[in-house]
């Protein structure tokens, strides 16, 4: 059962889940979803015996826009902005490295001041192409992703490679290519795969071509925003959820993108 939303008058950090990579390769994801635990730090030595989540050593996600909502804005797998303002947009994607640790924001496009009013919803809109680098450790070994994100132990041929999400897990029927949804320890959250004009995909044809990923996130706390709130920042959370490493046997075999948790810092 959701836990009750608690409206919340932003005096600090603020942080919310939006896990967008949403099992497009039919994963279970963190932050309260699955129960594929942490991939282990370098220097272990067991055999891998599941599926697990890894630090990115690069995770490049191109951004078109972000905004929050006094409803939802994924109502029947449809993106809508009637309720919603935007926090910042580009006609062209800005591709961030959610992998680097140190402070990251959205530097191009345009930032819009949102009005004065409690939002319960927050989206995303980002490309479906991230590009992806990553390790994993098993078998006193390192496997390294190489340029199509197959796991190899050769460190000549550790590459970046990109991944395509085309495929979804379906929500009202599991055939379903471009849609999803589930609940977090941070909210419901809800995804889909568009076309450049952010219609949602239908079938196989239009999942196979799709451009972008809208996700939204039903915030388990509300956001009040006041004249006391003067900016917002960005910071991203990939430690140990960025790279979803799947399981060949008894070592990896393929690596895929996994979930994100973006930071909002508004500031008085």
């Amino acid at each position: 059962m959701k836990l009750s939303k608690q409206i919340k008058t932003i005096t600090g950090l603020v942080t919310f889940a939006f896990l967008s990579v949403l099992s497009f390769t039919n994963t279970p994801l963190k932050a309260g979803l699955g129960s594929d635990p942490d991939c282990p730090d370098s220097g272990n030595s067991d055999a891998m015996s599941s599926n697990c989540f890894q630090t990115p050593t690069v995770m490049e996600v191109p951004f078109y826009e972000l905004g929050f909502c006094t409803d939802d804005p994924l109502s029947g797998f449809s993106f809508s902005r009637d309720n919603c303002e935007k926090a910042w947009d580009s006609s062209t994607p800005q591709t961030i490295d959610l992998a680097k640790f140190s402070y990251s924001g959205l530097t191009s496009g345009l930032t819009y001041k949102i009005p004065n009013r409690t939002y319960t919803h927050a989206y995303v809109i980002v490309g479906n192409t991230w590009g992806l680098k990553s390790e994993a450790y098993f078998n006193n070994t390192t496997y390294y992703s190489d340029e199509n994100g197959s796991a190899t132990e050769t460190a000549a041929d550790f590459a970046k490679f990109n991944d395509t999400i085309t495929s979804m897990s379906g929500t009202e029927s599991p055939d379903n290519c471009y849609d999803y949804q589930n609940s977090t320890d941070y909210g419901p959250i809800k995804a889909v795969i568009t076309d450049s004009s952010l219609n949602t995909a239908s079938n196989t044809s239009t999942c196979n071509s799709a451009v972008r990923l809208i996700g939204s996130i039903d915030l388990d706390n509300d956001l009040t925003m006041s004249d006391s709130v003067k900016s917002y920042n960005l910071t991203w959370i990939v430690r140990k959820m960025g790279i979803f490493v799947q399981n060949g046997g008894t070592a990896p075999n393929q690596f895929y993108s996994g979930p994100f948790v973006p930071n909002f810092e508004l500031s008085k």
